[in-house]
């Protein structure tokens, strides 16, 4: 069976905990964050080659004893109908499986957690758990019940005994110490929460999102907020 899966990495040592992971991407979005990397992806899938499933497959198989898990990535991995499918299929070859996701798809995401089809899951939270928050940052208009899925996928998460993270992309134009403070509140006592340092690459040109905080902004905000969980991280990239 063909999947129109758009991007492929097979070997990376910096999306899940330093693991070794292969990288899956697959498109589509329901949000259109102006900060997205990935904005091609979401916006203009079809423009993308697909990767072929079966070379990914052969891969995984005959790398298995190599590689300690693949991540599924976006996009926004859960509104693709075939995930599932290929979900059982890394975990027929004996894999382990991480998602990235927005929150908004509580249900399923539980669905896999509590028949152990994933051992990871990275939730991003854009911003302060709230519609008018949401609203302005992820570049859609935020309802009331998707914010609730929101939520509740953040409460899963936090009584699961799952590998999880929580993670925030830091953009000037959006974030401060004060955001942060009320997130942190909102999602107290995590296992693990990053705070990302938005970059420039790859980014739609016209949006402004202002310059990357610093090393030393991003310690202050991790500093500032740390109590509030078991793990406290920070994800810098320099100046790229």
């Amino acid at each position: 069976m063909r999947y129109p899966i758009k991007g492929w990495v097979k070997n990376s040592f910096c999306d899940w905990n330093s693991k070794i992971s292969s990288v899956i991407f697959l498109p589509g979005c329901n949000f259109r964050c102006p900060f997205c990397q990935n904005w091609q992806l979401v916006e203009t899938p079809d423009n993308l080659v697909d990767v072929e499933w079966s070379d990914i497959e052969s891969y995984l198989t005959e790398n298995k004893d190599f590689i300690d898990g693949v991540v599924i990535t976006g996009g926004e991995p859960f509104i693709s109908d075939f995930l599932f499918d290929i979900i059982e299929k890394i975990r027929n070859i004996g894999m382990h499986v991480k998602i990235d996701t927005n929150g908004t798809f509580p249900d399923k995401m539980e669905y896999l957690i509590k028949n152990f089809l994933v051992t990871g899951i990275s939730m991003d939270i854009k911003d302060v758990l709230e519609t008018e928050f949401y609203s302005r940052i992820s570049g859609i208009s935020i309802t009331e019940e998707t914010m609730k899925n929101i939520i509740k996928s953040t409460q899963i998460l936090l009584n699961s005994q799952i590998d999880y993270e929580f993670r925030t992309t830091l953009v000037r134009r959006f974030h401060s110490l004060d955001n942060l403070k009320k997130i942190a509140v909102q999602i107290k006592g995590a296992k693990k929460y990053v705070l990302q340092q938005f970059r420039k690459i790859g980014v739609k040109k016209e949006f402004d999102g202002g310059e990357p905080f610093s090393k030393e902004e991003m310690e202050t905000f991790q500093k500032e907020i740390s109590h509030f969980f078991q793990g406290c991280y920070i994800k810098y990239y320099g100046d790229a």
